[in-house]
């Protein structure tokens, strides 16, 4: 038997996004002004920020990609002060669930968590609004808290 071994001795291309610092994968909880700390029992779940096609630094896909309320709305960011939403109700991207979603008020506060790890991450903070809340909560125009932090990578920082 013969084995060849090729090394691959060209260097990988790295580029930036221009919302590089609104992008990540987050652990995030949805909370209630009425109804308290995670109202509907889901604890952290996974959430993800990202670029665009564009690259503009204009927006951002924001996807929980069916950990929550199965939503994906690209939103409007101001990369340079790190936030993002919009009082428009933006459309669902998700497959034959195509309900308005509002993300307002959202931003980014860098450095804000100590995790178990001692790895210090990012926040992510939101109000979310969607079309078909009001069935949920019995409440009118109602909206939900979102908060969380980056994933770390690391095991003893999972949720």
């Amino acid at each position: 038997m013969i084995f060849s071994v090729f090394s691959c001795t060209e260097d990988p291309e790295v580029w930036d996004s221009k919302v590089l610092e609104l992008s990540g994968d987050w652990f995030v909880r949805y909370d209630h002004e009425s109804y308290g700390e995670d109202p509907f029992g889901s604890g952290f779940t996974p959430l993800m920020t990202f670029n665009t096609a564009k690259d503009d630094g204009t927006e951002i896909w924001i996807t929980d990609d069916g950990n929550f309320w199965d939503y994906k709305v690209k939103v409007n960011v101001n990369a340079s002060n790190l936030t993002f939403g919009s009082d428009q109700a933006l459309v669902n991207s998700v497959d034959g669930y195509e309900i308005g979603v509002k993300i307002m008020n959202g931003k980014i506060i860098k450095n804000a968590v100590t995790q178990p790890s001692g790895y210090v991450s990012d926040s992510i903070y939101f109000e979310i609004w969607f079309e078909d809340l009001e069935d949920a909560t019995g409440i009118a125009n109602d909206k939900l808290l979102v908060g969380g932090f980056k994933r770390s990578g690391f095991t003893e920082d999972l949720h």
